[in-house]
Parts: structure tokens; C-alpha cells; sequence
């Protein structure tokens, strides 16, 4: 109503034309109903919000303003072309503290809301119920407590896509009404506090879900089985819970599966792959501190073409690894660390991929450690602590300009310590303690301190720049 408000004293000498004015005075009421009225309310429900935060200062830009549209160019704030606010970002400030503020709700356009990483308390907001078009939803790294609604399936609007509720204080049950939000194409519910239970089986009915944490849930049980349903999945994390039983083979037949991560569970058994062409676009394979795991590494792994990261560290993996993972085009970190692994490292590794590190710490390994680790120019870390390497260091490995930590204690090497490791200029770290390694004859003026007589001699220097350390 306010246009024809302001219009009154233009209208008064138009008395007469009272029938056609009301016409007219109809059009008024629909133009203002349909954008002034509404930026005016939604401009006083931000000033409300921010009221209820507590007037926050990241917030001090929102003040009260009579232009229309004005609260279009507030920060955090993004309008249509109606004037009508569509998102509300207020990621990562940390300002913003206390209860979800009701008038957000009344934001009836509002597509896309992320208050991620702030200090928001109270119960899940079901005022959230109310924004019809609600696609994107992020209320992760906050202090919401309480139980998820059981209805949070059903009242949600059904074109959400993206429902984020990481690291919260969220209890009770994970709701199977989730199962209803048939649009969901990422669902984290990581770093809850749950009760003991399952994954809902009626998380199968999300055809479209691309990504799903429930890292850290409390799930305990056999690893849940409908997850094997979601055949659009490319990201899957069920770490740090208790999960027994062994890893279904058919998780490798999820052909879009780009990512797993089976971290700090209590999954037993090997790890076994069916089908030799299974899982071709998986790029991270993160399966760690799973002491009961037990087998070799599959030998399919050095065929998967798109691995960029392979972490198996800290199992009880053993056999030898296979010399096909040295040849994956994709490589970019392995971590086999603190397993049984014997035989050999792959002799290729570093020459087929822009390999920046590589951790076999506490195995049982043998033979020579790769002569082309830097082939590409960018290696950065070895670290093949307690094993029983043998050989001597490769001078191309101790001429690698990119390299900075590398880590050889408690193994059987030997021959001269390469005199580029002396003058390399990006090296921090460097231990060599416990090997049949000897003084080259022809020592730089930089190199360290005299050399204990008789080996196994011990050797290390940390920080870039800093000295050489015996002991």
C-alpha cells in the first residue's frame, strides 16, 4: 500500500474519477504487494535477525533504509531481480553466536543459506520449514544440541539438495525421514553425537545423493549395506565409528565413486575387489588405523588410473606391494606406513606421475629405495623409517631440488651419503640414523661435524638451515 499512500494528494482534484481511480488504486495495491511491500518486510526481517544475534559487528553494515531494494547491496546478502533475498552467507565469521533467529524463515525465497563455522545454538530450526525454496543448507561448525526432527524429511522443503550438518551436538536417532528429501545430492551429518545405531535404510531412497558423511556418528555394526544401493554416489566417508565386519566387495562396483574413507573403524578381514574393473574413477582410497584389517593390497588398486591419493597406513596389511601402483599415472601421495608389508618398493614410483610423497615407515621392506622418485621435479618427502632397505641413497634422489624431509633411519644402507644432500637448499628434515652409511672423501666445506668412526653412525639435522645433529 505505500505507493498509493505517497500518491494520495495527487489524487484529491480526481475525486470524480472515483471509478476509474479504483481501478487504478487495485493496480497500486498488486504493484506494491508484488516488490516494495516486500523488500520493506524483508529489509525489517534482516533487521530483525541481525537483533536477535545480538547486533554482531560483522553485521553493523544492515541499517534501517526507506530505498527500495536497499538491503539488495547489505553484505552477506544476494537478491533476485525482484528484490527478494535468495541467499544469506555468513560462512566462517565466528561472529555470529546464540539461537537461529525465527525471521529467517520468513525469507520465503531464500535458496541458499550457509551460517557454517559460527557459535548458532538451540535445537535444530524447523522456522526453516517455511523457505519453500530452499536448495542449499549449511548449519555445520555450530553449537545446535538436541535431537533432529522426525519429520525433517517430510516438513523440509523437497527440492533441497544440500543439507550440511557437520560437527554439531546433534543426539538421538539419525531420522529415517531423511530418506524423504529425494532431491538430497550431498548429506553430511559427520561429527555427531548420535546414539548408537545405524545408517537408516531409508537413506537408499536418495537416487541422487553425490555425497554422504557420516563420519564420526556412532554408527556401530556391520557396514551399513543400503549404502551400496546409492549408485550416483562419488563420495563416501563412514570413518570414526564402530563398524565391524569386513568391507562389502561390492563397494568397488560403485562406478562413480571417486573418493572412500574408512578411517579408525573396526572393520576386519582383506580387502577384497570382485570385479577387476570396478571403481575406475576413484581418485582418493583413505583406509587407515583399522588394526584388524588384514590381507594385501588388491592388485586391481595399480589399475585405477585416477588415484591421485592411496592411504593405508597403520593397518595389518601385508604381502608385497604391488609393482603396478608405481606405474599409476595419477599419483600423488602414498602412505603405506606402519603395516607388514615385505618385498620390495615399487621400482618405478616417480616415474610415471608428479609423485610429491611417499611414507613406508615400519614395514618389513627390502631391496633399493627407487631411483626415480624425483623424475618428475616436484618430489617433496620419503620417509622409509624401520624397514630393511639396502643399497645406498640414489644421487638423484639427494640431487632433487624439491626435496625437504627425508627420512631413512634404522635400515641396512650403505656406500657414501650423496654430497648434494649437503648443499640441498629446500632440505629441513633429514635423519639417517642406524645404517652402514660412510664419509664421503670428498667432503664440502658446508658438510657437518667429523664423522663417528665406526658405523652405524647417527645422523640428523631439523629446520631448514639448521645444524647437524649426532646422537
Amino acid at each position: 500500500m505505500a505507493p498509493l499512500l505517497r500518491a494520495w494528494p495527487y489524487l484529491l482534484p480526481l475525486l470524480a474519477l472515483l471509478p476509474c481511480l479504483c481501478c487504478l488504486a487495485g493496480l497500486a495495491v498488486a504493484q506494491s504487494q508484488s516488490q516494495p511491500a516486500a523488500e520493506v518486510d524483508e529489509a525489517q526481517l534482516l533487521l530483525q535477525i541481525k537483533s536477535a544475534w545480538g547486533d554482531p559487528r560483522v553485521l553493523e553494515g544492515w541499517k534501517n533504509t526507506s530505498a527500495p531494494g536497499g538491503h539488495c547491496s547489505w553484505r552477506f546478502i544476494k537478491c533476485n531481480a525482484a528484490g527478494r533475498v535468495v541467499m544469506l552467507t555468513l560462512a566462517g565469521t565466528a561472529a555470529v553466536a546464540g539461537p537461529f533467529p525465527d525471521a529467517i524463515g520468513g525469507l520465503s525465497a531464500l535458496a541458499y543459506l550457509d551460517v557454517s563455522s559460527n557459535n548458532i545454538s538451540g535445537a535444530f530450526p524447523t522456522t526453516l520449514y517455511r523457505c519453500a525454496s530452499l536448495d542449499y543448507l549449511d548449519l555445520s561448525q555450530n553449537n545446535f544440541t538436541g535431537e533432529l526432527p522426525s519429520d525433517i524429511g517430510r516438513r523440509l522443503t523437497p527440492n533441497l539438495t544440500t543439507l550440511l550438518l557437520h560437527s554439531n551436538g546433534f543426539s538421538g536417532s539419525i531420522p529415517a525421514d531423511l530418506g524423504a528429501l529425494t532431491s538430497l545430492q550431498y548429506l553430511d551429518l559427520g561429527g555427531n553425537p548420535f546414539d548408537a545405531g545405524g545408517l537408516p535404510a531409508s537413506l537408499k531412497n536418495l537416487s541422487k545423493l553425490l555425497y554422504l558423511d557420516a563420519s564420526q556418528c556412532n554408527l556401530v555394526g556391520d557396514f551399513p549395506s543400503h549404502v551400496l544401493e546409492m549408485s550416483e554416489l562419488e563420495v563416501l566417508d563412514l570413518s570414526m565409528n564402530a563398524l565391524t565386519g569386513s568391507i562389502p566387495p561390492r563397494i568397488w562396483s560403485l562406478k562413480k565413486l571417486q573418493a572412500l574413507y574408512l578411517c579408525r573403524t573396526n572393520l576386519t578381514g582383506e580387502i577384497v575387489v570382485d570385479d577387476e574393473f570396478a571403481a575406475k574413477s576413484l581418485g582418493r582410497i583413505t583406509i587407515f588405523d583399522n588394526y584388524n584389517l588384514t590381507g594385501s593390497i588388491p592388485e586391481v588398486f595399480g589399475h585405477l588410473e585416477n588415484l591421485t591419493h592411496l592411504f593405508l597406513y597403520s593397518n595389518n596389511l601385508s604381502g608385497e606391494i604391488p609393482e603396478s601402483i608405481g606405474r599409476l599415472p595419477s599419483l600423488y601421495l602414498l602412505d603405506l606406513s606402519n603395516n607388514r608389508f615385505n618385498g620390495t618398493l615399487p621400482p618405478d614410483l616417480g616415474k610415471h606421475s608428479d609423485l610429491v610423497s611417499v611414507n613406508a615407515d615400519n614395514n618389513k621392506l627390502t631391496g633399493a629405495i627407487p631411483e626415480g622418485l624425483c623424475s618428475k621435479g616436484q618430489f617433496v618427502s620419503l620417509s622409509a623409517r624401520g624397514n630393511h632397505l639396502n643399497g645406498s641413497i640414489p644421487t638423484g634422489l639427494a640431487a632433487c631440488k624439491s626435496l625437504e624431509w627425508l627420512a631413512l633411519d634404522d635400515n641396512q644402507l650403505s656406500g657414501n651419503v650423496p654430497l648434494a644432500l649437503w648443499t640441498a637448499t629446500q632440505l629441513s628434515y633429514l635423519t639417517l640414523r642406524n645404517n652402514q652409511l660412510t664419509r664421503s672423501t670428498n667432503e664440502p666445506p658446508a658438510a657437518p661435524p667429523p664423522w663417528p668412526l665406526t658405523p652405524p653412525w647417527k645422523l640428523a639435522r631439523t629446520g631448514q638451515g639448521a645444524a647437524w645433529k649426532f646422537g
